[in-house]
Order: structure tokens, then sequence, then C-alpha cells
């Protein structure tokens, strides 16, 4: 038998990416006018700031960057520098705990969560330890609702790892790895087994969805609390063959998450239903324009703090998909808007929700959009941050 071997473009060529765009409703509770709740979407004046920027430093990475650099970002939206740590190899992904007391990073390519003490006066970070993740290549982390826990996705080795959380930020040693499973997708460069992108809690605090880009698969997970440990939830929810998700965010008040397929290029909606984290999957939409044929991979999935509007990144197309999103959940057709560099991975809103900052990996930028609340256009705002190869980007309010 001869052996063929698809590559992502001629596998969506062939139509091996299709879905179906069937809409599944997810306005339950909203009132018979259907219409979004007051509010504005950019949550009062800026603030001053800490920026908290991982950098791949890697030559396997194409890394330029230093570790993770500390900036503060003043109300006009300027950045300084203030600390370097390059003691941390590929920082791939950043969080910090509720009280913006500690750091927590995980590392690209190796098997390490390193946590930091948050210095707020000044914005340093002071290192506390290191541990093991059972794993290689940690590319998301997430705290559990009471901040007890701290889940990683092992991307590489396709597992999820537990730590216990102790009251003064510090990790203990791995308490749970759960291997994933599951048959590659069609797409052998990219898909080669288990590979989560993503560890969310969903809003409730119950349940844990792991986006698996290498077997097209969406695991559930159930939380325990008293015990601090995940279990499988029944069988995974399939995406369509080569699909790869990658990430989803959850709305802040529609029944409904939002998941951005990184193969395909495409964002989907999904009934979700916090009582038994049954999921269902309505339309999806391409992040790309019409008739592009150039090579692209989805990224971020950002979700305006009023539900209005949704952002996708596309690498490649190095553009920003913004859809609006009816009362109902589904999508309009997107407007896209050029990120100002290359290899857009990772995006965020400011504390204040007003300002998406874009950070493109091989541009050595993080570019500022500011987002209009009523039409969801962003405009570009200043010149870019100049840093080496941007992985990711988390704030930290100044008192």
């Amino acid at each position: 038998m001869t052996s063929v071997r698809l590559s992502r473009r001629s596998f969506l060529a062939a139509g091996g990416g299709a879905v179906a765009v069937a809409a599944v409703a997810v306005g339950a509770g909203m009132g018979a006018a259907g219409a979004w709740p007051l509010g504005s979407s950019d949550g009062g004046p800026e603030r001053t700031m800490f920026a908290y920027v991982g950098c791949y430093t890697t030559a396997k990475r194409e890394g330029r960057g230093q570790g993770i650099a500390v900036f503060q970002v003043n109300t006009a939206g300027r950045w300084e520098p203030v600390q370097v740590l390059p003691t941390t190899p590929n920082p791939s992904y950043l969080i910090t705990d509720r009280a913006a007391a500690t750091l927590y990073s995980v590392e690209g390519d190796g098997n390490r969560v390193t946590s930091f003490r948050i210095d707020r006066g000044i914005g340093h970070l002071t290192e506390l330890g290191t541990v093991d993740t059972g794993g290689t290549n940690g590319v998301h982390l997430a705290l559990s609702p009471d901040e007890t826990r701290l889940v990683v996705a092992n991307y590489a080795t396709g597992s999820i790892a537990v730590f216990p959380r102790a009251a003064d930020g510090t990790l203990g040693e791995r308490s749970q790895l759960v291997q994933l499973t599951g048959t590659p997708g069609p797409l052998p460069e990219d898909q080669k087994g288990p590979q989560p992108h993503q560890v969310l809690f969903d809003p409730a605090g119950r349940y844990l969805i792991v986006p698996d880009k290498g077997t097209d698969r969406l695991h559930r997970f159930g939380y325990d609390v008293a015990a601090g440990t995940l279990s499988v939830l029944g069988d995974p929810v399939l995406t369509p063959p080569g699909t790869g998700p990658r990430h989803l965010a959850y709305h802040p008040y529609l029944p409904a998450f939002y998941l951005v397929d990184e193969l395909s290029s495409q964002v989907t909606v999904y009934h979700y239903d916090q009582q038994t984290a049954a999921v269902t999957a309505g339309a999806s939409a391409s992040t790309l324009p019409a008739g592009f044929d150039g090579e692209s991979t989805a990224a971020a999935i950002v979700i305006s703090r009023d539900g209005r509007f949704v952002h996708v990144s596309n690498r490649g197309h190095d553009s920003v998909a913004s859809f609006g999103i009816t009362p109902v959940g589904s999508l309009t057709p997107p407007a896209l808007t050029d990120t100002g560099g290359h290899q857009p991975r990772f995006m965020t809103l400011d504390p204040a929700g007003g300002t998406l900052y874009v950070a493109n990996q091989k541009g050595d930028s993080i570019v500022a959009f500011a987002l209009d609340p009523v039409t969801g256009r962003l405009d570009r705002r200043g010149e870019p941050i100049a840093t080496g190869t941007p992985s990711c980007i988390t704030f930290v309010d100044v008192p």
C-alpha cells in the first residue's frame, strides 16, 4: 500500500475541513426582545499597570527574546522596560493569581513551571521555585477557581498535569498526571497524536474543557474541589477531521463558547450546558478572506467584555478577524485588520477591556488596538512595542 501524507492545504482544498453550518440558538434567558445588557465594553478609563511579556529564547523557536520582560504601562499607553528575567527559557504562557501576588510561567519545549512573587510597587519578579510538569512543551496553564490547584497542558506529550498550590503561591510536587488518548487527525505534519493546547475551567468552575489539536476533539473533565483532582467526563466531543481545535473562550453571559480551529482557520460557536458540560456544535465561519490561498493558521481568540464581539488572530495572513456576536450567539461576517507584524500568536485585552494587544511573534512587536465598543472596529493605537519573539502577555494593575 502506498503511504500518502496530506498537508493542511491539500486536505482543506479537497474538502476535508467542511463543517456543518446549522445555527445553534444560545439565547435562552435573554428576554423576548433579545436585547443586549446595558454597559460599556471599555470598563472605564485606562489605568497604570505592569505588563509581563513571555518571549521565546531558543534557536528551535527562532527566539530573539530574553525570557520574561516586564514593562510599566502608563495612562497614555507608553511602555517602559523595568526588568528582564533571562533565566526563564521559552516562557510560552503566563498567568497571575487573582490577588496579582504570584505569576506562573510554563516552559515551551521544556518540562517546568516556574512561580514568581510579584512586587506590585515596582513590578519586579522574584523566582520562588520550579516544578516538573511530567511532560514536554507546556503551552497553557490555569488556576482552579479556588486557586488551590494549578493545571498545565503538556502539548508534545499529550498530558494534563495538576499541582497543589500553597497559600503563599508556591507549588508542590505534581499531584496528578492525566494522559490523553485519541487517534491522530488526518494531517500527519501537524497532528501527531494527543496535543492539548489549552486548559480552561468553565465559568462555574466545575468542569475543564481541553481542545486537542492533534486528535480533533474536545476532552471534558470534572473537577473535584475537595480532592483537587480531574476525572474524565464521558466521551470526548469530536470536531471535524483536520480542523485542529486550539483555544476556546466562554461568552460572558450566553450559554456558549467559541472555539478557534488552528488548522482550518475557522471559529465555531458551541452551545454549552454548565450543569452537565454537554456541548453542541453550531455554525462555523472562516477567519480568512474569501479567495485567500496562502498559508495561514488561526491562533488566539478573545471575546470583548460585553460579549458583542469575538476576535481571532491569523498567523500567515497576519490579521485579526473581528466578528460581531448577535443576541442569540451567532456570528456576523468578520472585519479584517492588519496586525502590523508577522505571526500574531497571542492577543489579550488590557484590564479595562478597551485595548486589544496583539503579540506578533515573528515580528518582534506588540501592537495596541483601540476597540470600538459600538462597531467592534480595531483602530491602531501608538507605535509598536519592540520586544523579541513575544509569545504571551499578562497585566497587573498598579495599586
